[in-house]
Formats: C-alpha cells, structure tokens, sequence
C-alpha cells in the first residue's frame, strides 16, 4: 500500500478473525512469544485476560531491536504485571550491546520453566516475523520440548502461530 496507493485512493479491505490464534481457556498458563509488530497479536491476548480476569498464569517473552527506541508498550506491560494478568516478562534487545540476544534464545535460556509451564498446561502462542523470529522460535521449542512433544501440542491445539 505504501508503494502503490495514492492519498486518497479507495483500498477495499475487510477485518479476519484469525480462528487458529483464539485464546486458551482462561484457567490455562499462556506463554506468548514474538518480536516486532507481533507485539499486537499478543497484546490482544492480554488485554482479553485482563478483562476477563482469567485466573492462568501469563508469560511474555518479547523481542525488539533496541531498549531506547523498541520498548513498546511498556507502561502498559508494567500495567499488566502489577494487575497480575502478566505474570511474567522477559524481553530482549538484538541490537543492544552485552544484552545482544533474539528472542528464540530466551526460549532456549528459559527451558527449564517453560518444560514445568507446559507440563502444567500452558498454551504456546508466537505471533511475528516468518522469516527470522518463528522459524527460529520453533527450532528452539523444537530442541527444549523435542519434536514429538511439539508436534503434541499442536495437535491439541495448545501451540498456535500467527506469522507473516
């Protein structure tokens, strides 16, 4: 659109509902995982258990380029945390120096909790980049749940994806 469209030219749209990333039941821990513009997708998510008041635990694990320019929505997640409807945030910064890190190697830092977070039922959602973040994030869950264990929560419906 912003190549080939002119102000004031009609773009014909319409709004999706996207029926492989609904929510998980609001009693089950959610781990949200994206980097980017996925930040929109997972939000969604935690503003609907916060309004809700979904009783399952919460974890984000976020990427983003710089800590000075990329730390969106932070008041907002903070909000979250103290409400309770995040229970935990974990973010990195792939342009920061010494912090230098993307976010499928959180998941490969945080294996040992995301292991006792599936086990007690969480649901897996990543939204964000195809290409870098997804591929690599599932690579990662691949390696810290193995493939049949993956291959398991996609078949009940506890990993969903929402990549592009």
């Amino acid at each position: 659109l912003t190549q080939t469209a002119k102000i004031g030219d009609r773009i014909d749209m319409r709004v999706r509902t996207n029926t492989g990333f609904h929510a998980a039941p609001p009693s089950a821990p959610m781990i949200l995982i994206g980097n980017g513009t996925g930040i929109a997708g997972l939000r969604s998510h935690l503003k609907a258990r916060s309004a809700t008041g979904a009783t399952g635990e919460t974890w984000l694990m976020f990427g983003e380029r710089t800590l000075a320019h990329d730390a969106l929505y932070d008041e907002e997640l903070q909000a979250h945390l103290g409400d309770g409807s995040l229970t935990r945030l974990d973010r990195c910064f792939s342009r920061d120096g010494g912090d230098a890190r993307y976010v499928q190697e959180l998941v490969s830092q945080q294996a040992r909790l995301l292991t006792e977070w599936v086990e007690r039922g969480a649901h897996i959602y990543v939204c964000g980049s195809l290409e870098g973040m997804s591929k690599g994030v599932h690579a990662a869950l691949e390696t810290v749940l193995g493939e049949a264990g993956l291959a398991a929560l996609t078949d009940a419906g506890r990993y969903r994806r929402d990549v592009y």
